[in-house]
């Protein structure tokens, strides 16, 4: 866990938290973390005779750089030295290390599936993952690579800082800062002196059957006075812990093997393999800054990452995902010929399956690959600092995944597909997301009455998304069926009786080639096709007025003018044209957000503040077929013009709160807050065909309390403590969040929001600077708890139950050599962070688990000029 400095204040080159326990190490200590991580771990030249004083924290969070105890916001700030020393690699890490800051850790494939960040409650996503890619819902939280507006699972290596901002920041950073903003702050190459790092790490986690590595390193080259170049690279791989023995033999056609030749209800031929949702991570940065004299900087860019993952780490929730996948309420009335086939409702259970086994029938993987570009150019008037930051990212993604329990438990499947004993249905989904974005902002040197900051924005994206599904065989399933005499009894088209060949495939059967303009492929049971062009245009601005020396209030304010256009190209392709949409659509917005704040100086070290601020997302559309030959209430289903168009959503934040120190040795912050949230947006499957597309489902509260405590307790101890109370709450439904226009029974209003627990903890405790043998050991122990917490809007989804884990780590420096042993989850908890739903997936609705226990050791080694 990161022991961060809690003035919640980001940007020193020592950790907030860590901060007071920097202030005391010995000349030994400081120079090694200082050269190990690039850092300046110093003695504050103000401290204390005991060496125990707090150390003052600058923070750029508000788009200049000020004291953090002179900043009225709440913010959180973790260093590079701090991530790295406590072994935080990734975001999922960063979060559990601090109370009120939810993530659910899916590995690669938490880049683009779902809304897995969750801050102060605000969320309304599975936090399982979305059944597929296409929902033009954009995460709740924004996240920023330097000042690039991106969402990636990014690796935390060589970074300087990362700003958390709690709470809606639309003013100053735009769509998508709906319940906060995290900016991961690259380390700058330093034209002042040569450095060169690196570190390498071996890992075992329990359950897996090969150790974890990984391996990064850093090069500071200074070229000339007034240029240098930075460039670090990274490598890891995280064995698999989990088991999958339900996997289904494939011919080569990709269709699953038939253990009884000839027999056209003969089961699959199965198999097992362990350790599948194994991670590998690539990285790569180089960075040129060029500095010709103190008025004028520039730095360029380029970042590269590439994350794949073998498969989920989602298991079986009981036995019954293997013996019954199909739940009873899904199988349709009637007795179909031949009767319920046992292949798929009652098959044994294979052998080797334990809790860390899956009942999916195929492997799955994703391929995550990330191109950023960045030209940061700063330009200092004397009476304000211009700033342009222009940048190009590429983000492209491709999932596989198993969708076979999805298919089986619609309504409609009987009726449609059969009863195929080796029912097999794949998903091929890929991303490709390409943005431009520029922003200037000028912002006015501090000291005067006034202070103020302003700016203009523009951003180009265009996003297209593709989700194929393909059931290998069914083609050759259907006409084996169809052939035999004397006939089964046909499917009614209306999904109403079960069947036992189902309707067979429209092109094959009828010799068209394409429906709507979609080009039929045999086998390809579904298409959905997004192509989306979405243009933001915006100034902004604060002025902040001193009114007294301790009293100040600050304005600010966000226009913007948005436009989307979206082509979409839905349909399920086995039934022809009535079952298919090929649309475009487009809107726009025009919106003002605000925000207001007063702060009040009680002393030189404390103060009190109050704010009111706005967030929002983007709006989008949804090309829906204008209805659907689906049976519902005795007549075939319309769809309702409104679900066509999504509004924007918003976020209302009344906020009080109060940071400071006592005695130069205690550090807190505590706010209370209660946000308003407006025409919620969710992603959902619209429609009584499940067409992934978004909807505005109604209004929602989040209220709480969020504290946050640090203390040097003697020269060696510090501690600190964090705790978060979060009361969430839908508090209505829209008329359009009912069943047939969704695919699972809506929640009750009062329900919580998913994935927020009520209570939250986290937790550290050191003991440092002991001296041995020429070098000092430092020993920490950290913990985590969450209470209970919903997955998803549901009524059928069940609730996550709370868990507490802690973790340790030893740590030993010597001049230029830093080696630390650690543990991570020490009781070997099986932490189940989320379920997916049984109304979607029947009894194969799967649980996403925590990483089991893991022992490991990491060595450092960094060369530095003196």
């Amino acid at each position: 866990m990161a022991t961060r400095h809690r003035t919640r204040s980001p940007i020193s080159n020592v950790s907030r938290r860590r901060l007071g326990q920097f202030q005391n190490v010995t000349s030994l200590t400081a120079a090694v973390l200082a050269a190990i991580y690039g850092t300046h771990a110093r003695a504050d030249a103000d401290a204390d005779e005991n060496g125990m004083s707090l150390q003052e924290v600058v923070v750029t969070a508000t788009r200049r750089a000020a004291s953090a105890q002179d900043i009225p916001l709440s913010i959180t700030a973790v260093t590079g030295t701090e991530l790295e020393q406590s072994g935080i690699e990734d975001i999922s890490a960063l979060a559990h290390s601090m109370a009120g800051v939810n993530y659910t850790d899916k590995g690669p494939f938490g880049g683009v599936n779902g809304s897995t960040l969750i801050i102060r409650g605000l969320n309304s996503e599975g936090t399982a993952g979305q059944l597929a890619l296409a929902s033009p819902v954009i995460p709740p939280v924004a996240t920023y690579v330097d000042d690039t507006p991106l969402f990636v699972n990014l690796r935390l290596q060589d970074l300087d800082h990362v700003e958390i901002l709690r709470g809606p920041q639309g003013t100053l950073y735009g769509s998508g800062s709906l319940g906060g903003t995290i900016r991961f702050v690259q380390n700058a190459p330093d034209p002042t002196a040569f450095d060169a790092r690196g570190e390498v790490g071996i890992s075992d986690t329990q359950h897996t059957h090969a150790p974890n590595e990984n391996v990064n390193g850093m090069l500071n080259l200074p070229v000339a006075d007034t240029l240098a170049v930075r460039v670090n690279a990274g490598w890891s791989y995280d064995a698999g812990y989990i088991n999958q023995p339900n996997l289904y033999v494939l011919n080569g056609a990709g269709a699953p093997i038939s253990a009884e030749p000839g027999n056209i209800f003969s089961p699959p031929v199965k198999y097992a393999q362990d350790g599948v949702n194994h991670y590998e991570y690539r990285n790569a940065r180089i960075a040129t800054l060029w500095k010709p004299n103190e008025t004028f900087h520039a730095q360029l860019t380029y970042y590269y990452q590439l994350a794949t993952a073998g498969g989920f780490p989602s298991v079986a929730t009981s036995n019954a995902a293997y013996n019954q996948p199909i739940l009873a309420s899904n199988q349709q009335a009637g007795t179909p010929v031949p009767p319920l086939l046992p292949q798929l409702y009652n098959a044994p259970v294979p052998a080797g399956v334990d809790q860390l086994s899956s009942a999916t029938n195929s492997l799955e993987g994703t391929h995550d690959k990330v191109d950023l570009g960045a030209l940061a150019m700063e330009y200092d008037f004397g009476f304000a600092t211009l700033t342009s930051d222009t940048s190009w990212a590429h983000h492209d993604n491709r999932t596989s995944d198993d969708l076979t329990a999805l298919y089986t438990n619609f309504f409609f499947y009987q009726n449609y597909y059969g009863q195929n004993p080796r029912t097999f249905v794949q998903g091929h989904d890929q991303l490709d997301d390409r943005v431009v974005s520029q922003e200037f902002r000028l912002a006015s040197k501090a000291g005067g009455f006034f202070d103020w900051v302003g700016g203009v924005f523009f951003k180009d994206q265009r996003t297209n998304i593709q989700e194929h599904e393909f059931y290998p065989g069914y083609n050759d399933f259907y006409n084996a069926c169809s052939a035999v005499v004397p006939p089964f009894p046909p499917s009614d088209a209306g999904g109403i009786n079960p069947s036992t060949c189902g309707l067979g495939e429209y092109g094959p059967e009828t010799g068209a080639h394409s429906i709507v303009g979609i080009p039929l492929v045999v086998d390809q049971a579904y298409i959905g096709d997004f192509e989306t062009h979405y243009k933001d245009l915006a100034a902004f601005g604060e002025l902040t007025a001193h009114i007294t020396s301790r009293w100040s209030i600050t304005g600010g304010t966000r226009l913007f003018l948005q436009e989307l256009s979206q082509s979409q190209q839905t349909g399920l392709l086995f039934d022809g044209p009535g079952f298919a949409a090929n649309e475009s659509l487009s809107d726009q917005w025009r919106k003002a957000l605000w925000k207001a704040n007063t702060s009040f100086q009680l002393d030189k070290t404390n103060l009190i503040y109050a704010t009111f601020s706005q967030g929002f997302r983007r709006g989008g559309v949804n090309a829906l077929p204008p209805s659907e030959p689906v049976i519902v209430n005795g007549v075939n289903y319309v769809t309702p013009p409104s679900l066509t168009k999504l509004q924007p959503d918003t976020a209302d934040n009344y906020e009080i709160g109060v940071k400071g120190e006592v005695s130069n040795r205690l550090r807190y912050s505590a706010a209370i807050y209660d946000i308003q949230w407006h025409n919620i947006q969710e992603g959902v499957q619209l429609t009584p065909l499940v067409l992934p597309a978004a909807l505005n489902i109604g209004e929602a509260y989040s209220r709480g309390v969020e504290t946050e405590l640090y203390a040097n307790v003697t020269q060696h101890i510090t501690a600190q403590l964090d705790y978060t109370y979060d009361q969430t709450k839908l508090t209505s439904l829209s008329s359009l969040f009912v069943y047939p226009n969704v695919s699972v029974p809506p929640p009750a209003i009062g329900t919580p929001l998913p994935g927020t627990p009520k209570s939250s903890l986290a937790g550290e405790l050191d003991y440092g600077h002991i001296a041995f043998a020429g070098g000092e050991w430092r020993w920490a122990a950290s913990g985590r708890y969450q209470s209970a917490v919903l997955p998803a809007l549901s009524a059928t989804v069940p609730n996550v139950g709370g868990f507490a884990m802690f973790d340790t780590r030893l740590s030993y420096a010597r001049p230029h050599w830093l080696t630390t042993f650690y543990v991570n989850n020490i009781g070997n908890v099986l932490g189940i962070t989320s379920y997916s739903d049984p109304a979607i997936y029947g009894n194969r609705a799967q649980a996403i688990v925590s990483t089991p226990r893991t022992f490991g050791v990491t060595v450092a080694y960094s060369f530095k000029e003196k």
